[in-house]
């Protein structure tokens, strides 16, 4: 028997394309452990200010804070990019000296749900998997980010398909060498 709940027919809810990206805090475990919980509660919390205060947010929203990870979504995949490479130039420039700080970011183009000031749908499962793929320092992107850019390319490495849990078709991932761009 459905639910009247599952059953009850769309209720007014659309989807709509945007730029996701994840932002995750690599090796998070062994930072708390070497810092302690104090410390690196602090260290987290002065990195979710950093990133959801940042000038690169025009067109974009911090959606949820996820501990030791973020999810924005943005209008456009470019400025997704540009928070991104904000986010590890940030974080390369804190570079505590106490722990190894480095974050993973995983972009995604594609149609989310938005209801309750949250995303929803298989986009944003693709975007958390793309990050969880990349190592700390890395920004990866899905081939439908890549075909969403507007405007001048960008040096973008390709990963080739790549199989990510919970997908049956692999995923065209880019890494993007973001070291390279200009500041």
């Amino acid at each position: 028997m459905t639910s009247p709940a599952l059953s009850a027919g769309t209720d007014g809810l659309t989807t709509a394309p945007r730029a996701l990206l994840l932002i995750d805090v690599a090796g998070s475990l062994r930072i708390t452990r070497q810092l302690g919980d104090i410390q690196a509660y602090r260290l987290l919390k002065f990195l979710s200010t950093t990133i959801s205060h940042s000038p690169t947010m025009t067109g974009g929203r911090l959606v949820r804070s996820l501990g030791d990870g973020f999810l924005l979504e943005f209008d456009t995949v470019e400025g997704a990019i540009a928070h991104a490479v904000a986010a590890q130039r940030g974080v390369e420039e804190l570079n505590p000296t106490e722990c190894s700080l480095k974050v993973r970011c995983g972009i995604h183009y594609g149609d989310v749900l938005e209801a309750d000031g949250d995303v929803f749908g298989v986009a944003v499962y693709l975007a958390a998997r793309v990050c969880s793929h990349a190592h700390g320092g890395e920004i990866l992107l899905t081939a439908d980010a890549r075909e969403a850019i507007n405007g001048a390319p960008l040096p973008l490495n390709a990963f080739g398909p790549t199989l990510l849990p919970g997908f049956e078709e692999p995923v065209g991932l880019f890494e993007l060498p973001w070291r390279e761009l200009p500041a």
